[in-house]
Parts: C-alpha cells; sequence; structure tokens
C-alpha cells in the first residue's frame, strides 16, 4: 500500500512539471491560482471521497445485516433523493442572499453531522431511529454544497478556461469516488475481520456467551461499516475546514452585483465576458447535484 501511494505521489508530481512546461497544458496552473476554486475542489473531492464510502455501507448494511431486499433498499434511499433535492432549490434560492460561503459552511456541517451520526450504527438499527435521521441530515448538507460549490469553480475564470474549471469539480467527483471505496472500504473489511477474530477468541476463552455464525457476522459487518462512517467522518470534517479556510468569494462576486460607485466616478457596464461567465455559473447551479446521489436510488 506504502509502495502505491508513493508511486501515485510521483506520478501526481511529474504531472504538475510536465504541465507547467508544455506551452498547451491539459491543465493550466493559472486554473488553480484562485483560492475559492481550489478550495472548491478540494471540498468536492473529500465530500465525493466521504459520500462514495457511505453509499457502499450502507447498501451492505441494509441487505447483509438488516435483510432488506433489494427493492427495498432503493426504497430506502428515497429520502436521501428528496433532501438532496429540497436543499438544492433552497440553495438556488439562498446563494443572491447570503452568498455561497454561509452554505458550503452549513452543508459541510450538516453533511460532518450525518456521517458521524450514522457511525452509530448498530445491529440492531432500526430504519426509523438510525437510519432514517441521518440520511435526511446528510442529504440536506450535500444539498446545500452542491449548487454554490458549481458557482464557486467557475467564479472569475477565464473564458479560455471556463471548460477545465467546471471538468475538475467532476474530476473531484470521481477520483474521490475511487479513493472512498478503496480507503473507507479497507478500514471496514479490517475492522471486520478484527471483530471477528476478537470474538471467536473471546467465546473459545469462555469470556463470552456462544454465538451463532450469522449473529457474530451481523456485529462485524455493523462494526465494520461503523468505523467506515467514522473516518468519513473525519474526511467530511477536512471539508470543512478547508471551507473555513479557502472559500472567501462574496455574494456580489457571485450574482453580479457590483458595489456602488463612489462619488464623482461614472459606472461602467459588466464587459460581455464578465456576463457571459454569470450566465454559465447561474447555468451550472441547474445541473443535478451529483451523480453518485443518485446511483444507489437508480441501482
Amino acid at each position: 500500500m506504502l509502495a502505491s501511494l508513493a508511486a501515485a505521489v510521483v506520478l501526481l508530481v511529474s504531472f504538475v512539471l510536465i504541465e507547467m512546461r508544455t506551452s498547451d497544458p491539459l491543465l493550466p496552473m493559472r486554473v488553480l491560482a484562485d483560492r475559492n476554486r481550489s478550495g472548491a475542489y478540494l471540498i468536492m473531492l473529500c465530500i465525493s471521497t466521504a459520500m462514495f464510502g457511505m453509499f457502499f455501507f450502507l447498501t451492505l448494511f441494509t441487505q447483509t445485516v438488516l435483510g432488506y431486499s433489494a427493492v427495498r433498499s432503493g426504497l430506502a434511499y428515497l429520502p436521501f433523493a428528496a433532501g438532496i433535492v429540497t436543499a438544492a432549490a433552497l440553495a438556488s434560492r439562498l446563494i443572491t442572499r447570503i452568498g455561497a460561503r454561509p452554505l458550503i459552511l452549513a452543508g459541510a456541517t450538516a453533511a460532518t453531522g450525518g456521517m458521524f451520526w450514522f457511525s452509530r450504527l448498530t445491529e440492531h438499527a432500526g430504519y426509523p431511529g438510525q437510519l432514517l435521521g441521518p440520511m435526511l441530515v446528510t442529504s440536506f448538507g450535500l444539498g446545500l454544497l452542491f449548487v454554490p460549490l458549481s458557482l464557486v469553480a467557475l467564479h472569475n475564470v477565464a473564458e479560455q478556461d471556463a471548460g477545465v474549471a467546471a471538468s475538475l469539480l467532476n474530476t473531484g467527483q470521481q477520483v474521490g469516488g475511487a479513493i472512498g471505496l478503496a480507503a473507507l472500504g479497507t478500514i471496514a473489511w479490517t475492522t471486520v475481520a478484527d471483530s471477528l477474530r476478537n470474538a471467536r477468541a473471546a467465546i473459545a476463552a469462555g469470556h463470552q456467551p456462544p454465538a451463532s455464525p450469522a449473529q457474530l457476522a451481523s456485529h462485524a459487518l455493523a462494526t465494520g461499516f461503523a468505523r467506515g462512517f467514522l473516518a468519513a467522518t473525519g474526511i467530511a470534517l477536512v471539508a470543512l475546514l478547508v471551507a473555513l479556510a479557502a472559500i472567501r468569494v462574496r455574494r456580489q462576486d457571485l450574482t453580479g452585483v457590483r458595489p456602488a460607485p463612489e462619488q464623482g466616478t461614472a459606472s461602467q457596464p459588466a464587459p460581455a465576458a464578465l456576463r457571459l461567465r454569470e450566465d454559465r455559473a447561474a447555468l451550472a447551479a441547474a445541473v443535478r447535484p451529483c451523480r453518485h446521489c443518485w446511483a444507489p436510488v437508480a441501482g
């Protein structure tokens, strides 16, 4: 694992060096020069990492531990989709009133809290008490996040870099999903194996009453998934800290509203390029929040 991580770091550094020396780079480094835009990319990367692991664990938990069928598991996800749609619509209305930073902070906080709530799952969990609540909190937080992140990613971007700036946000989703499945899955399944080994050793030593293989498996899976959710909570917390440190874009910058000119200074109309960027930002806000959020429902 350490060798793979080292190889990944070497390849990433090599990519950056090649792009810096290329006359027509695939990823111009100037796109990442804006702290707000880079912060939006990092937030999306962290949130996608935590979110993809959440979907993976919840699907396995409902079907293997709670015994839900595939159809029932899909229906159980419907409140999650409703929470994202509702929060995204609310964020679209609030973005022009309060700006992107409050929405991103509120969304990251809610997502972190929902992930932590999920980490309290046990094999005796019920849907209304331990699944529906954190599902609604997490989905509402994600819905608040996606709209302002799309706007911040395209804020003040040069005309020739608009495509790259938009695609990097989608790249953060895809890369974050891959990292989440690999890292959080490793944590969860390692915990499952350790829990099974410790339980069998405790039963053999007489420190724990005998249990059926199904009971041991359910307890081990719930313990491993709870540990995975706890790791996802930490990743979502990193997204919140990045938002606190990096996101400084003002409400006027996203809505196209400019401060009133000083006395004696003529007001200048917005350039055509600026109006085009604003139209593109508004269009980005209407795009569906995240393809990963709909994958469990569609499945």
